[in-house]
């Protein structure tokens, strides 16, 4: 397979299914397209799930962020075409029929970091494909850093193709990865239960991606244990342990976001439109600026007070004021990692860069320009982690 816009290749040899082409995510998805501003946690799903669409089509095209075309060659030795388009999403998608079907099995996939490594090695990428309807069609869903990528095949895209597509980015070197054992399901889990679980316990539990803590194989066994006991406590949304007479009085609301600020996602829309009440969330929780709606993620003291906390909520800032140089100086002093969401003009502002790895010398990884080889930027990250600083110049 060949991406268009970046030229990364991998030989692929499969039969193409004899039917025509199917195109019915079409006729349930329509265009893409952006969900109500309603949804209580939309900056969530807009900063950290990218979801692509992937189809058979005539002939490829020129790509763009948005729409990417892979070429292959079936075992015949023609040429074909997959297209991979990209959604905008601030809500779970809705896609029509498809979400009342159940997902009968999955398989996890794992991609080795090197090519000769034993197979016990715990150094791989993992990944999880679905199988919706004994097989009727595919989803693929993982991790990569901080994002959810979430892959939806037509129905004639068989289970091995998919596993060369990511929703973002190039696609992968399919013969490093390794199937592991196909687990059959008998939980009857449908694909809008797999969403809610998303938008609920998933997306309330979700932390920047931490090698240790939170990475993709982390996912994939979440993912994996609802699949298999959907009931389980670990799987139950903050929304269930909120009582109805909390959700009515004001001050009550106060106290309950003082000690679990992130309730404001379960709010009435007349709390979580006030701003005295989103100021205590984020104040005290950072991430809870997440579920506070957009006229309040531009606000720029409620973001300053939320950034002060946890400087890497800046994705939830609205798009308006994100790049502002005082909130991301507020943000990196907090938390250096956050500079990969900087702009680039920021990525190259030493005193923004200092302040960086001064807090966290792994943000010399998104330092940009000239300022990756500069002596004062070096030696600051290396003060502060000296392995940090290792890595970074092995990249550069």
């Amino acid at each position: 397979q060949v991406c268009a816009e970046t030229g990364v290749r991998v030989l692929v040899r499969f039969r193409l299914p004899p039917a025509p082409i199917i195109m019915l995510l079409d006729l349930m998805c329509g265009p893409p397209r952006s969900h109500g501003s309603t949804h209580s946690n939309e900056a969530w799903w807009e900063a950290q799930v990218i979801l692509a669409q992937v189809e058979f089509v005539p002939e490829g095209g020129a790509g763009s962020e948005m729409e990417k075309f892979y070429k292959f060659v079936d075992d015949q030795g023609v040429d074909g075409w997959i297209r991979s388009t990209r959604q905008f999403l601030s809500g779970p998608p809705d896609l029509g029929e498809l979400m009342n079907k159940q997902i009968t099995a999955f398989t996890e996939v794992r991609q080795p970091y090197w090519s000769k490594q034993p197979r016990m090695f715990i150094t791989y990428h993992a990944f999880t494909v679905l199988e919706i309807a004994s097989g009727e069609l595919f989803i693929l869903l993982e991790r990569k850093t901080d994002m959810l990528e979430i892959v939806i095949g037509t129905p004639d895209i068989p289970f091995a193709f998919m596993r060369a597509f990511r929703a973002f980015g190039p696609g992968r070197n399919i013969n490093r990865c390794v199937d592991e054992s196909r687990q059959v399901l008998n939980s009857r889990v449908t694909v809008r239960q797999l969403f809610g679980w998303i938008d609920g316990p998933l997306e309330e539990r979700w932390q920047p991606y931490d090698m240790l803590q939170a990475n993709c194989q982390h996912f994939a066994e979440d993912l994996q244990t609802f699949l298999l006991d959907p009931g389980a406590p670990e799987h139950n949304s903050l929304h269930e342990q909120v009582s109805a007479a909390t959700l009515q009085d004001r001050s009550a609301v106060l106290a309950a976001l003082r000690e679990r600020p992130r309730l404001l996602k379960h709010l009435p829309d007349k709390f979580r439109h006030d701003p005295a009440l989103v100021m205590a969330a984020v104040s005290h929780d950072g991430t809870a600026l997440r579920y506070a709606p957009k006229e309040l993620r531009c606000e720029t003291q409620v973001v300053l007070a939320a950034l002060r906390n946890d400087g890497y909520v800046l994705p939830y800032v609205h798009p308006s004021i994100r790049q502002e140089r005082e909130l991301v100086k507020t943000a990196v002093k907090q938390n250096g990692n956050v500079l990969c969401y900087c702009a680039e003009r920021h990525r190259r502002d030493r005193e923004l860069v200092l302040l960086a790895v001064h807090q966290d010398g792994y943000a010399l990884r998104f330092v940009a320009g000239k300022l990756r080889r500069d002596p004062e930027v070096l030696l600051a990250a290396g003060l502060q982690n000296p392995v940090a600083l290792a890595r970074a110049t092995m990249l550069f």
